[in-house]
């Protein structure tokens, strides 16, 4: 536990103690370097759930139905991204989202496969996302999506050698970063263990990573309506 000097100090800044108290207790229990080892056995179940539904890997796969799910994918990370962009914690956590949007990848892939402009912008949004406000529940979704970018390699190669598709012909969003997306993950780890322990209980950012996987893999899967149309 905090000596009593910066207990004392904590009261005399007007902190609000409890919290104060909180996070200094949870520092003890869990340190910051901890915080990637719980979020992934906090997550697993989900995570795995949702990679057994998805059908990307599938021998097969088509084009239709892949055209598909990239609908629902933008459906998803359109208004999600929209959200996190208005987020005020960006410069405080020393980290730029701005390069790693996923909405403009899908929506090249869906353009490249035949999509209108007009016809995307009438494709429905996600309206039960993760709730984002606190710091520690943006790191606990952005572990969610940042993560899916390893995984997103697999399927890409997958995608190139069943369907022909490339990064520029319909496969940029699997794609993620490229040849980048070891270093980016690897610089999202490290930003993630820097702020851990400055964002709240680290229980916030493991129910935020929870709640990611459960909305995303609602709005892939019934009982969530068809990309087209509506906003359930």
């Amino acid at each position: 536990m905090p000596e009593l000097p910066t207990v004392l100090q904590a009261l005399l800044n007007g902190t609000n103690f409890a919290a104060w108290l909180a996070r200094q207790y949870a520092a003890q229990i869990w340190p910051k370097n901890m915080i990637l080892k719980r979020l992934k056995e906090a997550t697993g179940s989900r995570h795995t759930a949702l990679e057994s539904r998805l059908p990307l890997l599938n021998a097969d796969m088509s084009r239709a139905r892949y055209l598909q799910f990239l609908q629902l994918f933008w459906g998803y990370y359109e208004p999600l991204e929209t959200q996190l962009q208005a987020l005020p914690y960006w410069n405080a956590m020393g980290f730029d989202y701005a390069g790693r949007h996923k909405t403009p990848r899908l929506l090249q892939d869906l353009q490249a496969l035949g999509e209108t402009p007009d016809a995307i912008q009438g494709f429905a949004r996600c309206q039960h996302l993760p709730t984002l406000a606190s710091q520690g529940q943006l790191l606990g979704c952005l572990y969610v999506i940042e993560g899916a970018t390893l995984g997103g390699q697999i399927i890409t190669r997958h995608l190139q050698a069943n369907l022909g598709l490339t990064p520029l012909t319909g496969a940029a969003f699997f794609d993620g970063y490229g040849a980048r997306t070891g270093s980016y993950w690897k610089a999202f780890c490290a930003m993630l263990r820097a702020n851990a322990d400055e964002s709240g209980p680290q229980e916030d950012i493991l129910a935020s990573a929870n709640q990611t996987f459960e909305t995303l893999g609602q709005w892939l899967f019934p009982p969530y309506p068809t990309p087209r149309g509506g906003t359930p």
